[in-house]
């Protein structure tokens, strides 16, 4: 798999043997091999790649596991990284921020984000989100 510090979370937390019983709970919903197939699939396609039946249940699973995941990062993240992941979590669960308007500045810089990225396909989305999690992960590591 392409995201190889998520994988070693996964496992870990299938495993039983780090992070909050939410984690758990999630990371024992997920088909490994399905997980990595979809992802594989999804990022070498292009914007409007997806996967059907089991892969497509494993890379929703596995968007759900990464956004408790993230949770458990040793820092938070960067006002550039909170960005992409807030982009990539709306169009992962198909929501349409609203249009800000003039004098609200975070809104306005969350909406544009979301906007270069809403023609994606929601695969697409959860797929990248994951990678955005595995590059925090490699950057802040994770806590137990």
């Amino acid at each position: 798999m392409s995201v190889p510090k998520f994988t070693e979370s996964l496992s870990t937390a299938q495993s039983g043997a780090k992070f909050t019983p939410e984690v758990q709970t999630a990371a024992n919903k997920i088909d490994t091999s399905a997980l990595s197939a979809a992802i594989e699939i999804v990022l070498a396609g292009d914007d409007n790649a997806t996967v059907e039946g089991e892969q497509a249940t494993a890379l929703k699973n596995g968007f759900e596991f990464a956004t408790e995941l993230v949770k458990m990062l040793t820092s938070e993240p960067g006002t550039e990284e909170k960005l992409a992941l807030y982009k990539y979590f709306k169009r992962s669960r198909n929501e349409t921020p609203a249009q800000p308007s003039f004098y609200q500045m975070e809104a306005k810089f969350k909406y544009n984000a979301w906007k270069e990225i809403s023609h994606i396909s929601q695969a697409k989305a959860q797929a990248l989100y994951i990678k955005e999690v595995n590059a925090l992960i490699e950057k802040y590591g994770t806590r137990d």
